[in-house]
């Protein structure tokens, strides 16, 4: 009969569903793996002395532990002044990128304006630019503007983000507008509503942009080499690369040392993520119902 017929069939398509599944599963276990398997290489070789470092074979558990090499990383690298230039060019950034792309997003989610629709669309097209195409324009104009090794000719070009104004404008569709409606009969004006009921309601979008702007800036290494001339402007990155060839001339391949270094740069980015990663996680998923 057609319901014996089709049991079958069904079952071949659990079982295709199934391995299609299984497939894509092994696909992202592997690329977990293999985007783990340098932070792991890197935190073991960061507690190793020179003579672990490439013993064969390879020992994922440094024995003994040499703590020696964090306290190296701080003093050879000045990481104090070098942290203290990150943490306020990444705060900076975040805290203008989320105020401006908070307000765009609601401008583009609630206002009607003339073209609106047509901006939107023209800086989503931009996305497409890649951002070395972008560094000789916005190089003359930071020129121009006389922010060369100044720390807001970093802050300002990376303020506002159009990737950060599309998840706020998608995140802020989603609240009720008789919020706001509500909020106008009393006589709210579009910036009292913004800040007492479109931030309230945003804050896992908040910080989702909050996190994407930190970890911008914070990694930020080309244009701060470009902009910043001085030694004692420098971020942790770019002094990193740039002290790492003095030191591999002066001492030879210090692996260990370079390693602990760079655990110390990333270690501000796994607290910052840690922290808002509840946040995080909820404002991609809800920025994602419309749009």
């Amino acid at each position: 009969s057609m319901s014996q017929k089709s049991v079958p069939f069904y079952r071949r398509r659990q079982f295709v569903d199934a391995g299609g599944k299984l497939a894509v599963y092994a696909l992202l276990i592997v690329g977990a793996l293999l985007s783990f398997f340098p932070f792991a290489w890197m935190v073991s070789t960061a507690f190793k002395t020179p003579e672990q470092v490439f013993a064969l074979p390879i020992h994922w558990l440094p024995d003994p532990v040499t703590w020696g090499n964090f306290a190296a990383a701080w003093r050879r690298f000045d990481f104090a002044r070098f942290f203290l230039n990150t943490l306020f060019i990444s705060s900076m950034t975040t805290v203008l990128s989320v105020t401006i792309c908070s307000m765009a997003g609601y401008a583009f989610a609630r206002r009607r304006f003339w073209g609106r629709e047509l901006i939107f669309n023209v800086l989503l097209a931009t996305l497409t630019i890649p951002g070395a195409v972008l560094m000789t324009p916005l190089f003359l104009v930071i020129l121009k503007l006389g922010w060369i090794n100044r720390f807001i000719g970093i802050i300002v070009p990376f303020c506002v983000s159009v990737t950060n104004i599309f998840l706020m404008r998608q995140y802020i569709s989603t609240i009720p507008v008789e919020l706001e409606e509500a909020a106008r009969i009393d006589g709210a004006s579009d910036f009292a509503i913004w800040r007492r009921i479109i931030l309230p309601l945003s804050q896992p979008a908040m910080a989702t942009v909050a996190i994407f702007s930190f970890v911008g800036a914070w990694d930020g290494f080309l244009w701060p080499l470009i902009v910043l001339k001085d030694k004692e402007m420098w971020t942790l990155n770019v002094a990193l690369g740039l002290l790492q060839t003095e030191y591999i001339a002066a001492e030879g391949s210090p692996w260990g040392v370079m390693m602990a270094g760079s655990v110390l740069v990333v270690l501000p980015l796994i607290g910052v993520f840690l922290t808002l990663q509840r946040y995080f996680m909820s404002g991609l998923m809800l920025g994602a119902v419309k749009g």
